[in-house]
């Protein structure tokens, strides 16, 4: 009857019609004991909404930005951190692991202020802003759990009786954690907690474009217990504070989000300097690709690749950048994207409607207005997003164009600009082949409904993640450890269960119990 059929689901599971099913966790509950989800917004219901907004304009207005500091104090604060670290590495995992949870419960309590820094300083839209904040919340919760699994107590191996044998782990030193403006709290924190929690003391340096939510985040960690001399923020420009840094011979390793060209210069710095071998973490850019195969369900795929290409204002390093189409399908899927991104609004970030905002300054905006202007001379344009008429200030309007090959592209266009190529089904190993090419191998996507043609190709595709009939952003931690190989990074991925362990030392510790009176476990029953 069609008033079963419209009752509200919600409601019924409320009363004597029906229950939960307890199988199915709360989405606080999603990961069991392990660690507490996050919590998000019902962003569907006009009370939420209007509460919301409410909060996030009592915060409007940007604070004051921290003060850049010279070579001479990056120094300094390498120095301060090393001696800090002989009390921070020996003080109980169990004790760093509950300074990181404190700080997730502080960040669920400030998420209002720390969504209009966001919103304010780096562009973000509220859906965006949201997910960054749970992102951070969720690196707190998540390598506190792992801190105490991997660095509670020493692991036991096997060996003779009358003699003890552990494995454990230790911090390395200091840290230096280089994070990106596009995730200015999210990797800010995921890598500055994961360094602390594993026992080193940091200097974190933010991108120039993002100081204010970086000085939000330590003065939040400093709150929550981490000792001032052991975290320290490094505002400045790279070719100074930052090359003060990864020069600096007491470095224990570095940590780093941001272009592969960065990423090849602190490596090259790294092996000059004086000092220890030390390791580099690097998670860097990717020319990421999507597949749609002649099986693919055009309505999802489109959805998928609206939010894969354009979310975020393309300013993701997961970010789809060129989709193969096969040729029977592309004229239609074409005129899908093109309907679907007509229909998004770009403009201001502060309201609700909006769909993407804007590029994060007026270098990125140049860069992205001269490739659409080259593209325009060589490719064929797809469509382009219409402007929100008020959208004054450094916005750039989505655009698809149709290429003839992924090697037109010299690099990555970091922006709301998706390239698109068709291809014949004979076709398709030579496109994995000229996507494995390009030497990047961040994400990668398919759309099809045929097991076999997927499971082949996640086979020959070099690509740190994965997705298939879903969109390729938004990698949850813990779930969806991120990163990439070859020219996207270095590993481990951030938010999974070996991140930790490189920002560590491993120390093996043998005892010859005999010399005390032998195994007396063998006298128990």
């Amino acid at each position: 009857p069609i008033k079963s059929v419209l009752e509200d689901p919600i409601a019924v599971t409320r009363t004597n019609k029906g229950k939960r099913n307890s199988m199915l966790p709360l989405p606080a509950e999603l990961y069991g004991a392990d660690r507490r989800n996050s919590s998000g917004f019902g962003l569907g219901y006009r009370t939420v909404t209007d509460a919301l907004m409410d909060d996030l304009e009592a915060h409007r207005g940007l604070p004051d930005a921290p003060e850049d500091i010279s070579a001479e104090d990056a120094a300094a604060m390498m120095e301060t951190a090393t001696a800090a670290f002989a009390t921070w590495h020996t003080a109980p995992a169990e004790l760093r692991a509950t300074v990181l949870e404190r700080a997730a419960d502080m960040l669920a309590e400030r998420q209002h202020e720390a969504m209009a820094i966001c919103m304010s300083e780096a562009g973000k839209t509220i859906s965006d802003a949201i997910a960054e904040i749970r992102e951070a919340i969720d690196f707190c919760r998540y390598y506190a759990a792992r801190a105490r699994e991997q660095f509670g107590s020493d692991h036991i191996l096997p060996g003779p009786t009358g003699e003890f044998n552990g494995l454990g782990l230790t911090g390395r030193g200091v840290f230096v954690c280089i994070s990106p403006w596009n995730f200015p709290l999210a990797i800010f924190m995921g890598q500055v907690v994961a360094a602390l929690v594993s026992g080193n003391c940091v200097v974190a340096k933010p991108a120039e474009q993002t100081p204010r939510i970086a000085a939000f985040a330590v003065r939040l960690l400093h709150e929550a217990g981490v000792p001032e001399d052991v975290l320290h923020l490094a505002c400045g420009a790279g070719e100074t504070v930052g090359a003060a840094l990864v020069s600096h011979p007491a470095i224990g390793g570095v940590a780093f989000t941001g272009s592969t060209d960065v990423a090849r210069i602190i490596n090259r710095t790294l092996a000059e300097r004086d000092g220890p071998i030390v390791p580099l973490i690097a998670e860097t850019g990717g020319q990421n690709c999507m597949i749609i195969d002649s099986s693919a369900l055009l309505e999802q795929a489109v959805d998928d690749i609206v939010i894969s290409a354009f979310g975020s204002a393309g300013q993701r390093c997961s970010a789809l950048r060129v989709l193969y189409v096969h040729a029977d399908i592309a004229d239609e899927l074409c005129a899908l994207l093109k309907g679907a991104m007509d229909a998004l609004s770009v403009g201001d970030p502060w309201l609700l409607s909006t769909d993407i905002g804007p590029v994060i300054d007026a270098e990125a905006k140049q860069t992205l207005d001269a490739h659409i202007k080259r593209m325009n001379s060589s490719a064929t344009l797809i469509t382009s997003a219409p402007l929100h008429a008020s959208a004054s200030g450094h916005f750039v309007a989505p655009h698809a164009f149709r290429i003839g090959s992924i090697h037109e592209l010299e690099r990555e266009v970091f922006g709301p600009v998706l390239h698109v190529i068709p291809y014949k089904g004979k076709e398709i190993g030579q496109v994995i082949e000229d996507i494995n090419s390009t030497g990047y191998g961040l994400t990668f996507g398919m759309h099809s409904r045929i097991p076999k043609s997927y499971e082949a190709i996640m086979r020959h595709i070099r690509a740190g993640n994965i997705y298939i009939n879903r969109s390729m952003i938004g990698a949850t931690v813990g779930v969806q450890p991120f990163g990439g190989e070859g020219l996207s990074g270095t590993g481990p991925k951030a938010g999974g269960p070996h991140y930790l362990l490189r920002f560590a030392s491993e120390r093996t510790t043998t005892i010859n119990t005999a010399a005390i009176g032998g195994n007396i476990d063998l006298l128990v029953k």
